[in-house]
């Protein structure tokens, strides 16, 4: 089953910001989507990780507990995700636009041979028609971001490879509880 992951980023045994405002986003994907929405979190002495996690309508939460964890290494977190991002299939897969999520996200990317539209601003469902192939492919990400300096918004559509990945830049979306 197809469904939306949110990688979380924890600071010190808590879920960064930028995670909880992509847990907010990603629930409203999700529920346009009639999908469920997933969490990765990696670190280490999570064992309340879930009561932060959950609030935000998650539905599984898929916790990586390991002293090794933490601080973020960029060889076992990539390593664990690509796993579980292999195993589950998701339709979409959404990081923050931090240093960790901008080391990650490409990696992940490049595993799972699909796309990334880094920095995104905004995010949305919709349907998107191929003129050549003369198809039309629904429910798919909207990856909206800033082009040119700031002068135009490039909305960015992956229609031929999943997951659809994104990064996303902190305090754009919104934190809902």
């Amino acid at each position: 089953m197809k469904s939306v992951f949110v990688y979380c980023e924890i600071e010190n045994g808590k879920v960064a910001e930028i995670s909880q405002e992509l847990l907010s986003t990603g629930k409203k994907l999700a529920n346009k989507l009639n999908c469920p929405l997933e969490a990765l979190a990696f670190g280490s002495n999570l064992k309340a990780i879930d009561k932060q996690i959950s609030p935000y309508g998650v539905d599984k939460i898929f916790v990586a507990d390991d002293e090794r964890l933490d601080p973020y290494l960029t060889l076992p977190h990539a390593k664990i995700a690509t796993n579980i991002l292999k195993e589950e299939d998701p339709q979409i897969v959404l990081l923050g636009a931090t240093s960790v999520g901008r080391d990650l996200a490409p990696r992940l990317a490049s595993a799972l041979n699909c796309g990334l539209t880094a920095d995104t601003t905004i995010l949305d469902i919709g349907d998107h028609f191929v003129k050549k192939e003369n198809k039309e492919y629904k429910d798919l990400l909207y990856a909206i971001r800033p082009a040119f300096g700031g002068s135009i918004m490039a909305n960015i559509i992956n229609w031929d490879q999943h997951p659809q990945m994104a990064t996303v830049r902190e305090g754009v979306m919104k934190k809902e509880v």
